[in-house]
């Protein structure tokens, strides 16, 4: 690991502390996410700062954190990838946002795609993950089920249009197990 990302890493850490994952029963801390998109973007080649961005894209949008913090700790780069995958002001409806998210998307550079896409497979491994471990996700959802997966499926829509690559097969993989992943999985199996 390179000093930019553990620094990165060690920041997410920083901003991030206190919230956890949304996994009923357990503290998961939030964290665990941030480093988890970290990785898929290892994984897949990106380069440090992309990684780093990867580390650090919710902190704009769910901790005091600036464009202009990010800047001066990690570099300009790193700060304009965050900006381009954080959602719009919460002022805006759900709705909104997450319409507006997804126009965002299609402008954003390939860089920032590749963060979205990272973190929605995160989000997909953890759903998979809770589900088989610690209990029904979807009631931790404010939307429910039905509304986060046809939220996915749009961004999915925008996804298969782009060239393709080991990332977007990695979604589609993740994403078909999220769809096969029944509520109340785990419960069932741990009163087995």
């Amino acid at each position: 690991m390179t000093p930019l990302l553990k620094r990165a890493l060690d920041q997410a850490a920083v901003w991030h502390r206190g919230q956890k994952r949304k996994y009923p029963g357990v503290d998961v801390p939030y964290v665990s996410h941030l480093a988890g998109v970290a990785v898929l973007l290892a994984k897949h080649g990106f380069d440090d700062e992309v990684i780093a961005a990867g580390a650090l894209h919710d902190a704009i949008e769910d901790t005091g954190a600036t464009a202009e913090d990010i800047a001066r700790l990690f570099g300009r780069r790193v700060a304009e990838l965050v900006l381009a995958v954080t959602e719009p002001a919460k002022t805006f409806a759900w709705e909104e946002r997450k319409q507006r998210y997804l126009e965002q998307f299609m402008n954003n550079p390939w860089d920032a795609q590749a963060i979205t896409i990272a973190d929605k497979i995160d989000n997909f491994q953890s759903i998979v993950v809770c589900a088989a471990t610690h209990g029904d996700p979807w009631p931790m959802f404010r939307r429910g089920r039905d509304t986060q997966i046809a939220g996915f499926r749009a961004l999915r829509e925008r996804i298969v249009r782009l060239p393709s690559h080991p990332l977007i097969d990695e979604f589609e993989r993740a994403f078909a197990d999220v769809l096969a992943t029944p509520a109340g999985a785990a419960l069932e199996h741990r009163s087995a």
